[in-house]
């Protein structure tokens, strides 16, 4: 499990928590799990990135962030998919697109303060429905 704490900036239009199989800034690295919160759209966004080209966005009209307030998103990652909860609830989820085992770095960008991150071992629980 990936823990990130951290708050919304005020000014926040989106921001992304990149899973990437690499860290090279060029030629840019595939991302096995794009999580993207839209404020202008209203909604959150799952993608990955591979060989030089963004896949097919799956989107979710839900906005589970407040501009100015802090947040914590936790990042279950199962043999199936991402499972996403902030702030306790559980509010996406994303089938694997790419192998895990490529998954090198997390990449976070755009309108947030990061806190911390924090990684957990493999756990159940009931947040996720029970099952890793």
């Amino acid at each position: 499990m990936v823990l990130v704490s951290g708050s919304v900036q005020r000014s926040c239009k989106r921001f992304q928590i990149d899973f990437q199989c690499g860290s090279a800034p060029s030629p840019r690295p595939d991302v096995a799990f794009h999580f993207n919160a839209r404020f202008d759209e209203s909604c959150m966004v799952g993608n990955s990135f591979e060989r030089g080209n963004w896949q097919h966005e799956q989107r979710k009209q839900d906005m589970p962030f407040r501009k100015g307030h802090p947040f914590e998103i936790r990042f279950l990652v199962t043999n199936g998919s991402f499972k996403v909860a902030v702030d306790g609830r559980h509010v996406f989820e994303f089938i694997h697109r790419i192998p895990l085992y490529r998954v090198e770095a997390i990449s976070v960008s755009g309108g947030i303060e990061v806190a911390s991150i924090n990684f957990q071992g493999p756990v159940r629980s009931r947040l996720f429905g029970g099952r890793s």
